[in-house]
């Protein structure tokens, strides 16, 4: 999945710095993780600092972190789609588990953590079609969006309508479908340093076969 990696080496005490001054609860951060447990290759040395981020506020405090102590910070989602090192991953690696699924109208919200399987199964039960061909994909919504993921002659980008990300700075963005300039398996996001939160994406009710 979304792999945004800065494999510097860093002589920085990131246990102390987060101790003193992340307010992510101490249980969330885990040092020294093995990295097989979260990539679906089930191989990769240790993760200097593993935290899974479930909510915006830890991401922008753990971002502000990183820039302050000048941090390596790795972005992952599901792990489908990377290969770690023995050696590890210096600094801290973030995996997105942002989680929102929200239907107005014809619009769905969705966080990026959500899995693309998941979500096509969550508009099925409610009759709406749309994620059918894409969900096989064995990712999450944000990495699948940053590389333009497709299945069964259906890319990502024929279901983005907006997509909102955060910079390594902490400034939100959104963007629309064409600011994103999709082509084959690639995204501006791809280039650019932007963490994907949510998506919005326009569906339509399930058409029922006539007996």
């Amino acid at each position: 999945m979304q792999s945004e990696k800065n494999l510097n080496n860093s002589n920085i005490p990131i246990k102390e710095i987060l101790e003193k001054n992340s307010a992510i609860e101490k249980q969330k951060i885990l040092y020294n993780e093995p990295m097989k447990k979260h990539t679906t290759f089930k191989i990769g040395g240790p993760a200097e600092v593993f935290i899974k981020i479930e909510n915006f506020e830890d991401l922008k405090n753990i971002l502000k972190l990183a820039k302050s102590y000048q941090i390596p910070i790795t972005i992952i989602g599901n792990g489908s789609n990377i290969l770690v090192l023995d050696e590890g991953i210096k600094g801290i690696v973030l995996q997105i588990n942002l989680k929102k699924f929200e239907v107005e109208d014809e619009i769905v919200t969705v966080g990026a953590g959500e899995k693309i399987g998941t979500i096509a199964q969550k508009l099925l039960k409610q009759n709406l079609s749309g994620f059918e061909e894409l969900s096989g994909i064995p990712g999450t919504i944000g990495g699948a969006i940053r590389i333009n993921a497709g299945a069964y002659g259906k890319e990502m980008k024929d279901v983005v309508l907006e997509v909102t990300a955060i910079d390594y700075n902490g400034t939100e963005k959104k963007f629309t479908n064409e600011q994103l300039k999709f082509g084959y398996r690639n995204s501006i996001l791809k280039e650019q340093k932007y963490i994907i939160t949510r998506l919005k994406t326009k569906i339509r009710t399930k058409q029922r076969k006539k007996q």
